[in-house]
């Protein structure tokens, strides 16, 4: 909680945007795309060549092949993926499924820890992506998509590197520098990264009214915010993996991350208004520092003794964060509109300390039945998190000082079975998960906040072609547990009006999902209907205990009603000579009901509707020019309604340059949203309705990735207790 509404700004740009365990969990995912991709057959003395659709249904998931088209030039991992159908990417960010939201990332079987990775890689790396909406039971049921990279067989041996420099210009500049040294011989391959960056190019704007009565008078506070971040910090990393032959491997992965310092300041001025009557002016000034620790690891054993395969990984997780912080508010009081009197000042001086301490295994047996797969396995995860919020100030507010514990362990199993029948390929699973929340205050054990509770998951998907059209149908209940950060007591004070915390009585999120998937050569629809209960969102609401009916808490909480939502999308990407376009459209229907700042109950169900038009054309002389446009419109989403439409423009241009013994260097310079229309307004609903308005600015990026007698890892780590690590 970096200030006010952040994570406003975070949900806004994730919907305005247009919206792996292993690969070899069936038969149907076994084939490798190296063979019949593009390839030519001789029968008879007849040559025979094809190529497969871009994207198709492939067992649980819809592929999309990269290798030999247009998508290998795209330049990031990152750049390709925002490039396949149902999927978000943004640089140096996470990867949104179009109407499922966040997903977990593999690369090679191995779980993607940190999304910098995907920045990190490059496209012409990739063989194959999967995108899975709804997984299997083998992935934990908080797991809303799964997209599972598959790279390209390496080549070589010996000692090679690749060195990426990426900068950016909005309102600052981000300057970061990564390099990974790979060295491989016979079955052992070792690789070294060290990451180094210092990031301030953005800036965080934002207009907010808020407006609510008390009894019979209308309030409203609008405010201007302003906020700045710069944080620096470093990462050194080293993977080894040992190949003993094709049915045994194992390896282990060490990360350490070091943000030395991640300072923010903020202005938060407003001025409050009492029956159209303007009453006071409120002028706050806002620092935190944000400074951690962490260490990430992870072993695995993958391999197979006769038919039975298996896939063991230890995992543990550990850091510390310091977060002190402090608000200067200078308030003054108005009469008829004048500023007449001497300022007030309060001071509020606050520090966090949390930290983690995390360990979680998995073990998964895979072994051919009845002409099928059946995979059975656990999982297992402890963590021991602590948060502690210490305050001064001036005078008395209606805040606490807080010193919690929380014990959680969460325990799994699962059974899965999938089997090809003919040209039909079915799968069905079923999973069980038990957590166990012991919450402590100061030492006290809190009952009401503990959490104990079991629940079963199950999952099923059918893929066939009906004539050339490839289908794929497939349910899941899912559960989205709350972050940590969202069930912390801690309370930050923004100004006299205005605190924003956790809730410890947040409620998990339940889901089902179904989903429908259409492809028939370069075309591609979705379908995805979902029921969801105890929905988590933000709201306004009166302070609870607070003798000032005026004083607000904004703080994360559960709806009131289940609801519907209805996604349905569709792309068409042709290649006409050396174009590639690709024109996208998806639509968001629902019905969800809010509560409003005059008592009332709305329904939210207005459509909101997104378009992207994006062009790759191949030019002479090697280089290459992107260029995307994205409309969205008006509408609701959650207990969020957009009132202002949106448009966001692309322009790129990419070169690779020969070094001939030296290697290769990629040149890549683009501008989003050149013409500064990437603006949003949102009003979102309850007790005390905001509207807050985000402007827009052009953001300038350079890349220059050099890259000399590449290799590529062949960790096939995949991770346990993924879920609870991202809650983190």
């Amino acid at each position: 909680m970096k200030h006010l509404f952040l994570s406003l700004s975070a949900v806004m740009a994730a919907m305005m945007m247009p919206a792996t365990a292993h690969a070899e969990e069936s038969d149907s995912l076994n084939a490798d795309t190296t063979r019949w991709y593009n390839q030519t057959q001789e029968l008879s003395g007849v040559t025979i060549k094809g190529r497969l659709p871009k994207t198709r249904a492939k067992g649980d998931a819809m592929r999309t092949t990269v290798a030999g088209t247009i998508l290998e030039k795209a330049g990031t991992v990152s750049d390709a993926l925002s490039k396949i159908p149902l999927l978000e990417a943004e640089r140096d960010g996470g990867v949104k499924v179009t109407g499922r939201g966040d997903a977990e990332v593999y690369i090679n079987g191995r779980r993607v820890l940190d999304t910098k990775e995907l920045s990190r890689l490059r496209s012409d790396q990739i063989l194959h992506v999967d995108v899975v909406q709804n997984p299997g039971a083998r992935y934990a049921a908080s797991t809303k998509a799964v997209v599972r990279i598959t790279l390209k067989k390496a080549q070589g041996e010996g000692l090679s590197f690749q060195d990426n420099l990426s900068g950016y210009y909005q309102y600052g500049h981000t300057l970061h520098n990564n390099l990974d040294v790979n060295y491989r011989t016979g079955g052992l391959d070792v690789t070294a990264t060290f990451w180094a960056g210092r990031y301030g190019h953005s800036k965080s704007l934002q207009e907010d009214d808020m407006f609510y009565y008390v009894g019979n008078d209308q309030y409203l506070g609008k405010t201007k915010q302003e906020t700045k971040q710069l944080w620096k910090g470093w990462s050194p990393q080293l993977q080894i993996n040992y190949m003993v032959d094709l049915n045994h491997s194992f390896g282990a992965f060490y990360k350490y991350d070091r943000h030395s310092s991640g300072e923010m300041n903020s202005e938060f001025n407003t001025d409050n208004y009492e029956n159209g009557i303007w009453l006071e002016r409120s002028e706050s000034r806002i620092w935190m520092d944000d400074n951690f620790d962490k260490h990430i690891f992870n072993a695995y054993y993958n391999g197979k003794i006769g038919k039975l395969g298996i896939d063991f990984n230890v995992d543990g997780l550990f850091d510390d964060t310091k977060t002190p912080g402090r608000t200067c508010e200078t308030t003054t009081p108005v009469e008829q509109g004048v500023i007449t009197q001497q300022p007030t000042q309060r001071n509020i001086e606050s520090n966090t300390n949390s930290g983690n301490n995390f360990w979680a295994s998995k073990l998964i047996f895979t072994y051919p039945i009845w002409q099928g797969n059946l995979s059975v396995g656990g999982e297992y995860a402890y963590n021991h998190r602590t948060d502690a919020y210490t305050f001064t100030s001036t005078e008395v507010v209606p805040v606490k000082a807080t010193d919690s514990e929380i014990n959680e362990k969460s325990t799994a199993g699962f059974v899965e079975y999938g089997r090809q029948f003919g040209r039909v390929f079915a799968q069905v699973g079923l999973r069980y998960e038990h957590l166990t929340n012991d919450y402590y205050n100061f030492g006290q054990k809190e009952d009401e906040v503990c959490r104990d509770y079991g629940d079963w998951f199950p999952t099923a998907v059918v893929a066939m072609p009906v004539g050339k059209v490839q289908l794929s149908l497939s349910y899941r209940r899912d559960i989205q547990r709350p972050n940590y950060s969202s069930l912390t007591n801690s309370t930050i004070y923004l100004n006299r009006y205005a605190y924003q915390s956790g809730n410890p009585y947040l409620k998990p999120t339940y889901t089902h999902s179904m989903v429908l998937n259409g492809a028939y050569q370069w075309l591609n629809a979705t379908v995805n209907y979902s029921r969801v209960k105890d929905s988590e969102t933000m709201s306004t609401e009166p302070f609870p205990g607070s003798a000032d009916p005026l004083v607000s808490l904004v703080r994360p909480i559960n709806s009131h009603e289940d609801y519907n939502q209805l996604m349905a999308g569709a792309q068409a990407r042709p290649t006409i000579g050396c174009w590639h376009p690709s024109w996208s459209f998806y639509a968001i229907f629902q019905d969800y009901k809010s509560p409003t700042a005059d008592g009332s109950t709305i329904t939210l169900k207005r459509p909101y509707y997104s378009f992207s038009w994006q062009n790759d054309i191949e030019l002479p002389k090697g280089y290459r020019l992107n260029i995307r446009a994205a409309y969205s419109t008006k509408g609701d989403y959650n207990n969020y309604r957009v009132t202002r439409e949106s448009f966001n423009t692309l322009l790129g241009i990419q070169r690779d340059f020969s070094l001939n013994t030296f290697g290769t260097l990629t040149a890549d310079i683009r501008c989003n949203d050149i013409f500064n229309t990437n603006k949003s307004e949102t009003i979102i609903y309850g007790m005390r309705e905001l509207t807050a308005f985000n402007p827009a600015r052009r953001t300038f990026v350079l890349d220059l990735t050099w890259k000399f007698n590449e290799a590529r890892s062949k960790y096939r780590g995949s991770g346990a207790g993924e879920k609870q690590k991202a809650r983190m």
